[in-house]
């Protein structure tokens, strides 16, 4: 026989579980952190909570999915949220674009190493004013007198999934500090 009352939470398992005091004692740690309930002076007993009591934590376990949202999800939790699905460069995005990307990026790791990913991910990044041309192209090969090492010819098999990524932007013409600031910033994004 069991020496304390059970909470409420014992109410939500097997029957088998009711007769544990080792269970009714987990579930009072639980209770008291999630409803509120206080541990029992010896001798006392446990204040049963009526089930409008308990509805505010029911409420937000409903609500709960919500957090796994990129659109729903509040403000402060959209860099956890970014963890969650490997995402570490989200500097320099707006908040919108940020949940854009976290919403889009899970069914776009399937297209990973292809041109498409590459497009659809560089576009979520480039400043605007800013065109990305990306080449998928096998290799002409060495052809003696016209080829330019790692430009257009390799020294060894084309490998596949390598792309040439060129990235045009209107930078101040005269301004190299702007232009290497600008450069600085794609170098971290890729």
């Amino acid at each position: 026989m069991m020496s304390s009352p059970p909470g409420p939470l014992l109410n939500y398992l097997p029957a088998i579980y009711h007769t544990s005091e080792a269970v009714c004692k987990l579930l009072a740690v639980f209770e008291a952190v999630l409803f509120g309930v206080d541990e029992k002076e010896p001798g006392q007993e446990r204040r049963r909570q009526s089930i409008s009591e308990i509805l505010p934590i029911v409420d937000s376990i409903a609500t709960i999915a919500s957090l796994f949202d990129a659109y729903e999800t509040p403000k402060e939790l959209v860099p956890w949220l970014a963890q969650w699905v490997a995402l570490s460069h989200l500097s320099g995005l707006t908040e919108q674009r940020q949940r854009e990307l976290l919403a889009e990026i899970v069914p776009l790791y399937a297209q990973r190493g292809t041109q498409t990913y590459l497009e659809r991910l560089l576009e979520f990044f480039k400043p605007e004013n800013t065109t990305v041309v990306i080449e998928d192209q096998e290799l002409h090969g060495f052809i003696v007198g016209t080829a330019r090492i790692g430009i257009d010819s390799l020294l060894e098999y084309d490998r596949p999934f390598w792309f040439i990524v060129r990235i045009y932007t209107a930078a101040p013409v005269g301004d190299a500090g702007a232009r290497r600031r600008l450069i600085t910033q794609w170098e971290d994004w890729l």
